[in-house]
């Protein structure tokens, strides 16, 4: 990420950082992201950027992250798409622990989208970790 490039981004990273360091698990567990972008006017730049965040978080707590699926220029209000759909399916494997996303908002800006899609994932056996939340966590 450039230095200019998505502040919110750049943000959120600074204020990951510093956090105490997590307990590793014992054993990496297999994770996977998901990035749903509403415009294609710079989605594929934003959503390497979210790509490279939860890489990054994810080896930093030692996770072991298998992909980050994408809906690149997917509406909020949509319940089809491709890449989350694709995100269910791997969540589905035996060794999958989480998904991980950056923000409420990469499932919908509406409540009872995101709250659907949740439990859509926990359907599968996994959980949600929404990095965005682990801040609110440490300060609560």
């Amino acid at each position: 990420m450039t230095a200019d490039a998505f502040p919110d981004l750049q943000l959120l990273a600074k204020k990951l950082l510093q956090l105490p360091p997590a307990e590793p698990p014992a054993t990496a567990q297999m994770v996977y992201g998901y990035v749903r972008t509403r415009a294609l006017q710079s989605a594929h730049a934003y959503a390497n950027a979210c790509a490279d965040l939860l890489t990054w978080w994810s080896v930093a707590s030692g996770m072991c992250l298998g992909t980050v699926f994408r809906d690149q220029g997917v509406a909020s209000t949509a319940l089809i798409r491709p890449g989350f759909t694709g995100l269910l399916d791997v969540l589905r494997l035996p060794d999958s622990a989480c998904a991980l996303v950056i923000d409420r908002t990469h499932l919908s800006a509406f409540s009872a989208i995101a709250k659907q899609l949740t439990a859509d994932i926990r359907r599968t056996g996994s959980t949600v970790r929404i990095l965005a939340d682990e801040l609110s966590e440490v300060t609560a």
